[in-house]
């Protein structure tokens, strides 16, 4: 017999005496609940004029045929175009990009995995060039496939990544800032995972605090909020989601709100920069209660935009940011299980209008969504996955003279696959920004690859790349409907430069102990972001008392204590200073 509990607005459902959970089980459910109860509504109107023109493509391999959830887009093969990862409830399948629409079936072990997955998301986990798989299954182990070209993949999974957990998603972000991916792990009903990359194929559990979260978990997404450097982290939950911002240090904080905390039945969310203000917005598309577009306010205050098509109370699910008509703001593409995918237009002043035209707004039970110009002609494509119903590749065939610009970016210092990194493009007087996502939207990839469209301007004034470790990269009057490739500066296989440091070193404080002020010297043989910082012994922070790039060579800072005047105890504090891959730690004593 079959029962039912509620929970969220939307029902836990109980088989027997165990209580079982899948999305997709889950989904036909509430699917058939909410009908029953009236709880859902198929959204009809008509069509505006569309914002770009798109083509459906579902012939063999793109029309997989399956229970699907997530796609990706990554140049598995390094040869300069994206190819295609689809996760299923049965064996994954990995589509390579042979251009002119035409993609080759070339699944094959250990990728090919059976595992019942969510989400698989792609990063250069050993810094060696390629990309690499995390997969995340329910209830059965993830798994981590390290990139071995042409010789395929292997199974390198070790330690705490093969989590066993109720997997739904994971993404993948520098969240230390020491130049290699971290992954972060959303379970359903049990906790969360933080796992931190030490380098040579090892992972640590580095969970603590709120990063241990038991919500209900669906999708993840890494990005930097409040612009201080690092990556904060949005986890959206079949009831209350969660924003935690980093703090350093393994530190994050759980940042309240109405807005932020949304408490519908959340499925995918992804960052954006919509209104061109230099902050990142974030979208979230909802099951059965109203989606939202969170617009970044600043200080950790969001404020929630439903007008029109933002708000629509239908079965959201997948999401991607993309600048489908080139006009230099992004629009939303919104995917719903049995209610109508919607193209959402950005008309500027947080004004969308739907569209919904051709294969746009189908009413299939559509899942996972993802953006990339997979045929290369300077516009953002989309890849829907469908649940029992053939996916489909939307080729977007643009005809307007608008201009565009793409960019494939290289760490050194930073983690190889650039996640993380920022693009500011100038032209026109307008900036536009961007992040390079390790995963996002529900259980999805979009491209590495940086697109930003500049409407009538044949020439960007400025591009200006914040990489994640501090470093600032310029380029001035590129022409644009090109793609170009920027390097991260800094040595590449060199230890150190000509009459610079030789070694990171971090000198003993002085005076130490202190009462009213004391210094800090460090050694850096290269340029690096350095964020020093005091902490008690029970780990909390204390002080920031520097972050920021700072160029190769001997630095000096100095700290006081406290305002004078004041009174404080004697304590002893742990200063940490980390410095792109380097980090040390040194004890100072205050005294009263």
């Amino acid at each position: 017999m079959t029962t039912a509990q509620p929970f969220a607005g939307l029902g836990r459902f109980v088989y027997g005496s165990s209580a079982f959970r899948r999305p997709s089980v889950s989904r036909h459910l509430r699917f058939v609940a909410a009908a029953m109860l009236g709880g859902w509504l198929l959204v009809s109107a008509a069509a505006p004029p569309a914002c770009a023109q798109f083509t459906a493509i579902t012939k063999s391999p793109l029309g997989q045929n399956g229970m699907g959830f997530g796609a990706s887009w990554i140049d598995v093969d390094r040869d300069g175009d994206d190819d295609l990862y689809l996760t299923y409830d049965g064996p994954n399948v990995l589509l390579r990009n042979d251009g002119a629409d035409k993609f080759v079936d070339v699944s094959a072990a250990p990728i090919n995995d059976a595992g019942n997955s969510g989400s698989g998301v792609w990063g250069d986990s050993d810094n060696d060039g390629d990309l690499d798989l995390y997969l995340v299954n329910y209830l059965t182990a993830n798994k981590l496939f390290r990139n071995d070209g042409p010789a395929g993949f292997t199974d390198v999974t070790a330690g705490p990544l093969g989590d066993v957990g109720a997997g739904q998603a994971a993404a993948w972000a520098d969240f230390d800032r020491d130049g290699d991916v971290d992954l972060y792990l959303v379970n359903y009903g049990t906790p969360n995972k933080l796992f931190r990359n030490e380098g040579q194929g090892a992972f640590v559990d580095a969970t603590t605090g709120p990063l241990a979260d038991a919500g209900w978990g669906v999708a993840v997404a890494w990005g930097d909020y409040d612009n201080d450097g690092d990556p904060d982290l949005y986890i959206t939950n079949d009831g209350p989601n969660r924003l935690l911002r980093n703090d350093g240090a393994g530190v994050f904080t759980r940042i309240p709100g109405l807005a932020i905390e949304d408490s519908g039945a959340g499925q995918g969310a992804a960052w954006g920069d919509f209104d061109n203000d230099g902050d990142l917005d974030l979208y979230l598309a909802n099951w059965g209660t109203t989606s939202k577009l969170l617009r970044n306010d600043g200080g950790g205050a969001f404020t929630a935009l439903t007008t029109g098509p933002l708000g629509d109370r239908v079965n959201g699910t997948g999401l991607a940011w993309g600048d489908f008509d080139n006009d230099g703001d992004l629009d939303i593409f919104r995917t719903a299980y049995g209610s109508g995918n919607k193209l959402l237009r950005n008309d500027g002043g947080g004004v969308f209008t739907a569209v919904t035209g051709g294969p746009l707004g189908d009413a299939d039970n559509s899942d996972g969504t993802a953006c990339a110009d997979e045929d290369g002609d300077g516009d953002l494509d989309l890849y829907v996955v469908n649940d029992g119903h053939a996916n489909a590749l939307l080729r977007n065939d643009l005809t307007s003279a608008a201009h565009w610009i793409e960019i494939d970016l290289v760490g050194h210092v930073s983690n190889r696959s650039a996640i993380g990194a920022r693009v500011r493009v100038v032209a026109g007087g307008i900036r536009r920004m961007r992040e390079v996502s390790g995963g996002s939207g529900y259980l999805s990839q979009n491209s590495l690859t940086i697109h930003v469209g500049l409407g009538g301007n044949a020439t960007a004034d400025s591009i200006t790349v914040v990489w994640p470790s501090g470093l600032v990269t310029h380029r001035l009057g590129v022409p644009t409907n090109q793609r170009i490739t920027i390097d991260e500066p800094g040595p590449v296989g060199v230890d150190a430069e000509p009459g610079l440091p030789a070694a990171f070193r971090f000198l003993p404080p002085s005076p130490n102990p202190m009462r009213g002020e004391s210094t800090f010297q460090f050694d850096l043989p290269r340029a690096a972001w350095v964020d020093l910082a005091l902490y008690d012994v029970q780990g909390r922070k204390v002080a920031t008392v520097l972050r920021g790039t700072r160029p190769a060579g001997r630095h000096t800072v100095r700290w006081s204590r406290a305002p004078r005047g004041s009174r404080m105890a004697a304590e002893v504090l742990l200063a940490r200073l980390e410095a792109g891959r380097d980090q040390a730690t040194r004890k100072i004593v205050l005294l009263p």
